[in-house]
């Protein structure tokens, strides 16, 4: 038997949408798909990407160093990520790295304390604002903890659009079928199917490729639970 050696597959933006539209019985037998009618469809694309980016998936997970300032709280983040998963304090020297605590809103924003006292930062808080990101670390670090340390954040961090035609998605290759029948979905709204048996199947087809990707993309390491040891009651 003789196989090739390709195990993975690329399509544009393009060849996306058009296979979108085929699966809708639009374009199918031959007949042009108008200009405006991918602009349409571009436009469905990024709609449904941006929606994507609510979801937390592992390929999106990436690492990120943040220089800290003597006396500064707050760190913009560009571009923007969707959320910050954890950070560690880095000695630059000995290279050890200890985890931080992530506050909520609410905890930091009731420090009275914010820049006032110098020190080791312990803990940080995300403020995922519309077009910013901003880290908060407190306490602020120290001149001398400041020279001694990197903050390395792991975040969820947005999906690249895509814009031009030859353009490829920002996704495991694995999710393009899923993405295209998504889209698919989609598209019948604006280009109704007429054939019920085939409008049922692509939404059911989308559905099942979604739940299948989404039950792969996770981590299978074990999780250990023990007892209180504390005999804490019940809240």
């Amino acid at each position: 038997m003789t196989v090739s050696a390709v195990t993975t597959a690329s399509f544009s933006l393009n060849e996306l949408i058009r296979e979108a539209f085929d699966v809708i019985g639009v374009g199918s037998e031959g007949e042009a798909v108008s200009a405006d009618m991918y602009r349409r469809a571009k436009s469905s694309a990024m709609l449904m990407t941006l929606s994507f980016n609510a979801m937390d998936d592992l390929w999106r997970r990436t690492l990120r160093t943040v220089t800290p300032v003597s006396g500064q709280a707050a760190y913009t983040l560009e571009p923007k990520p969707m959320r910050v998963l954890s950070a560690r304090r880095k000695q630059l020297t000995g290279r050890y790295e200890t985890p931080m605590t992530e506050w909520s809103r609410q905890e930091y924003l009731d420090m009275p304390n914010k820049t006032s006292s110098p020190s080791t930062p312990v803990n940080f808080y995300y403020d995922p604002q519309r077009d910013t990101g901003v880290l908060y670390l407190w306490p602020v670090p120290s001149s001398t903890v400041a020279s001694q340390i990197s903050v390395i954040i792991d975040e969820l961090r947005p999906m690249f659009l895509m814009d031009a035609s030859n353009d490829t998605l920002d996704m495991p290759a694995e999710w393009q079928e899923t993405w295209v029948m998504n889209l698919a979905k989609r598209l019948k709204l604006k280009y109704p199917v007429n054939d019920p048996g085939l409008d049922a199947k692509v939404d059911e087809l989308a559905d099942a490729l979604f739940a299948r990707l989404k039950a792969w993309d996770n981590e299978p390491a074990s999780i250990y639970l023990q007892p209180d040891n504390w005999g804490a009651p019940w809240r």
